[in-house]
Formats: C-alpha cells, sequence, structure tokens
C-alpha cells in the first residue's frame, strides 16, 4: 500500500468524553486488557480519513528496570527523584479493522513529535526519554527499531502491583528513545539541570561549573576566614556558602527559598556541598534557612562578591 495513503493520518490526545470509548477499545482489544495508565499519563487517537485506526497510552515510567538504570547510569536517589522525565508507552493498539502497512510506526512517529510538548503543558515539567517493553512471544517491535528506538535487553519477568513485585514469567525487551541526545547526561548529572526543571532560560546549570574541584567553589571558600563563635556551630562556614550560592544561581531570591533548595536536594549533592554528616540519622544535613540566613548577614559582602566573581569567571569545567 502507497504510503500516501497514510498522508491525512493524525494524531491527538482524546477529548474529556472520549475517554470511556477509548477505555473500552483498549479493553477489549490490546491482549492485555486495560484498567488504567499508571501515574502520570495521557491518551492519543491516531485518526484517518475520520475514523480511529489506533490507540496509544503514555504514563508514568516503570519505577525499576535494571538495564535502563545501567543505561543511564544515574544513582537510586537520582533514579526515585528523576523518573518523571521518563514517558512509558504502557498501550499501543492498533485496532482490529485498520491494519495496513507502516500504520503503526507513522502513528508513533507522529505521537513522538508532540509528546514532549504535551507532557510538559499538562504536568509542567519535560519528558527527555521514552521507554516501552515488547512482549517478544508475541511481538517484534518493528515499529519502535524502525523509528530508532533502541532495545537495552531484558527484563526479569516481574511485575508489580500494590508496591510488590511478583514473577509473572513473561520476560518482555526494553526498548527506549531519546527526545534530547542528552537525555542520559541530564537524567544522570549531578545536579538537576535547568532544562528537567522547565527553565532553560534561567539560572545557571551548575553541572557546567566546577563545584568541588581542585580550584572549585568549595576550595575558595574554605579558604576565608569563618568569624563565627565556634560553640554551636554545626554546619561548615563553607558548606553553607556553598549551598547558598548554588541555590542562588539555580534562581532562589529568598532566605526561605534558599532553605527549601537546600532541603530538596540530594545525598549526593549535599555530600558535594561539604554538608555535615549526621551519625545518628546516617544521611547528610542541609543547613536549614534560620542557619543560612544568620550566616548569610554576618558575611562580608564584598569579599564573598569577589570569591563569587572569581569562581565563575574562571573556565567551566564538569564536577568532581
Amino acid at each position: 500500500m502507497s504510503d500516501s495513503v497514510l498522508d491525512p493520518l493524525f494524531v491527538r490526545p482524546i477529548l474529556r468524553d472520549e475517554e470511556p470509548a477509548w477505555d473500552e477499545l483498549m479493553r477489549t482489544h490490546h491482549y492485555l486488557g486495560f484498567e488504567r495508565l499508571v501515574g502520570e499519563s495521557m491518551k492519543y487517537v491516531a485518526v484517518l480519513d475520520g475514523q480511529w485506526v489506533a490507540l496509544i497510552g503514555w504514563g508514568t515510567a516503570a519505577f525499576k528496570c535494571a538495564s535502563r538504570d545501567r543505561w543511564i547510569g544515574w544513582s537510586a536517589e537520582q533514579q526515585w527523584r528523576r523518573l518523571r522525565f521518563i514517558a512509558d508507552n504502557q498501550r499501543f493498539l492498533v485496532l482490529p479493522n485498520a491494519h495496513m502497512p507502516n500504520l503503526a510506526s507513522k502513528a508513533l512517529a507522529l505521537n513522538l513529535r508532540r509528546l514532549g510538548a504535551d507532557w510538559e503543558a499538562v504536568f509542567g515539567h519535560p519528558v527527555v526519554l521514552a521507554e516501552t517493553f515488547v512482549d517478544q512471544a508475541r511481538f517484534r517491535g518493528t515499529c519502535y527499531l524502525a523509528a530508532n528506538w533502541l532495545p537495552l535487553g531484558q527484563t526479569k519477568g516481574l511485575g508489580r502491583n500494590a508496591g510488590r513485585y511478583y514473577h509473572h514469567g513473561r520476560p518482555k525487551t526494553v526498548l527506549v528513545r531519546e527526545w534530547r541526545r542528552d537525555a542520559r547526561v541530564l537524567l544522570s548529572a549531578p545536579f538537576l539541570s535547568p532544562i528537567l526543571q522547565g527553565k532553560e532560560e534561567v539560572g545557571l546549570d551548575l553541572n557546567a561549573v566546577n563545584v568541588g574541584g581542585s580550584d572549585g567553589l568549595i576550595r575558595r571558600l574554605r579558604l576565608l576566614p569563618d568569624p563565627r563563635r565556634r560553640r554551636g556551630v554545626r554546619h561548615s562556614w563553607a558548606s553553607v556558602y556553598a549551598v547558598s550560592i548554588c541555590a542562588v544561581l539555580c534562581g532562589a531570591r529568598s532566605f526561605a527559598a534558599i532553605g527549601q533548595w537546600a532541603a530538596a536536594q540530594t545525598q549526593d549533592i549535599l555530600k558535594r556541598l561539604g554538608c555535615r554528616y549526621n551519625v545518628g540519622k546516617g544521611r547528610y544535613v542541609a543547613p536549614s534557612e534560620p542557619t543560612i540566613r544568620r550566616t548569610l548577614q554576618s558575611s562580608d559582602a564584598d569579599v564573598l562578591d569577589q570569591v563569587i566573581g572569581d569562581w565563575l569567571r574562571a573556565k567551566p569545567a564538569l564536577n568532581s
């Protein structure tokens, strides 16, 4: 069949009043049936000559996937916090009376072109990677491979229900597709990139500057004298300033915002910024907003400004 037959094909999100029909078709014709999409989700329909020909459903990425997680190279804490930047193609159905050459691959390609913008508009954050799981006993995944999806390996044949894993004995092939060529870098970078926050035009990407290296921010701050009295001091002078400076460079504009930024950081980031390790709690602890406020108010602003300026003018380097 000529590809020109598919020229009128388009893919769009379903309307609210179309959802019952979408659900029923998926429940009736998909080999897995259908109850719901998991997490943040979007439902699409492919339309040709006024008729529904395919249904596509996206949801939150799989909580754990060994081959995907190894390929990304992120830590367990990064995986937990950044999973929302991956969209999982949880359902794809070509309707029974609509099978024709290249329909599946074209519908998928059209969906991918708009999914990123749709996702950010609805959920307020971007997605930079797509994933799916293909049952090789039933399908070859041809439409994904034709669209340059990358196979990463096989699952262990485990499923997750109500927070518990169980063995269903049907391993699947894991495939991923990057929306950005730097998706893996963004997902595994030490600091959360402004791109993933939907703030590409705001603030500085801390992954592009030298925070913990031999001539980095931490080392420069440790050369400054600490004017505080030693009694009651829990957080180092350098760590409080490092946290505050990084928060401001990421867009924080008040003491409260700096404190909120600090509290939201991963254990790896707090370690990189020299924060105190609390033995009793078994984790690194960020300075509180009052601690940040008192420390900044006692500083010599001119000296600190000079240190920050010299650091930012230095040649950027990746964090060590």
